[in-house]
């Protein structure tokens, strides 16, 4: 049972044969170890330096002559608990690389309205009450594109229905043209900058999307919780001093 034990923890069966023998001798010197476990003289002195090592084994000398003595068994628990207390500190580090390994990192690039559509679409689907989604609102594309206002407006009215918590921020140029597009969808909450934001920016849940509209709508979709949080925490700074 003891021996069990010991195994356990990580003990070879020279050191338990040696720990148990010094608890049973007292201070002692290696001869009595050795007839006691049946070893050679020079496995039992391996045997006590690694002991030694683990801290739970000391030694005095008397006339020259070496006497070992087993520390307190109870040194044992601060050993398993000093392992403890080092296994805590990488703890967050293994669990971090356990996440990362559960939600692989992808990249897609969507060309073309249709496309486009299609991912938004897809989105959608996944989206429910407990999903966030937002955005750095474009700029120019309010005024100079009544499909992509329409378009915008169509995600944000479903965005709504599926009471997402729904945040837009956009620069203060298009204050008029934004409210005018979404004063009257009831969830979308937005707030306005004068910074130079990065237009085009959607952070969705586990999602990254970088997109322009243009003459042939492209848009790059990045799926990484690790990069989404990031931008999730810079979204939010940017929030809370915005108006």
């Amino acid at each position: 049972m003891e021996e069990d034990i010991f195994r356990d923890l990580g003990f070879s069966e020279r050191e338990i044969k040696v720990y148990l023998a010094l608890l049973e001798l007292g201070s002692t010197t290696v001869g009595p170890i050795a007839a006691k476990t049946r070893l050679q003289h020079s496995k039992v002195y391996q045997t006590l330096e690694k002991l030694i090592d683990r801290g739970l084994t000391t030694f005095v000398l008397k006339s020259k002559t070496k006497y070992f003595q087993a520390e307190e068994p109870k040194q044992i628990l601060a050993i398993i608990k000093e392992k403890e207390r080092n296994f805590n500190e990488i703890l967050p580090k293994l669990e971090q690389k356990q996440q990362q390994a559960q939600s692989p990192q992808t990249a897609k690039v969507y060309e073309g309205y249709k496309a486009i559509k299609s991912m938004f679409d897809s989105i959608l689907d996944e989206l429910d009450s407990k999903s966030y989604y937002y955005v750095f609102a474009f700029k120019d594309e309010y005024v100079e594109s009544p499909l992509a206002s329409r378009f915008l407006r169509n995600i944000h009215q479903q965005l709504s229905e599926k009471k997402v918590d729904d945040r837009l921020i956009a620069h203060k140029s298009i204050k008029r043209e934004f409210l005018k597009n979404y004063s009257d969808i009831p969830k979308i909450k937005h707030k306005f900058t004068s910074l130079k934001i990065p237009f085009g920016l959607m952070i969705i849940d586990d999602k990254v999307i970088n997109w322009v509209w243009g003459k042939r709508p492209t848009a790059i979709e990045t799926v990484s919780k690790q990069i989404a949080n990031q931008y999730k925490e810079f979204f939010l700074e940017i929030w809370n001093f915005s108006k």
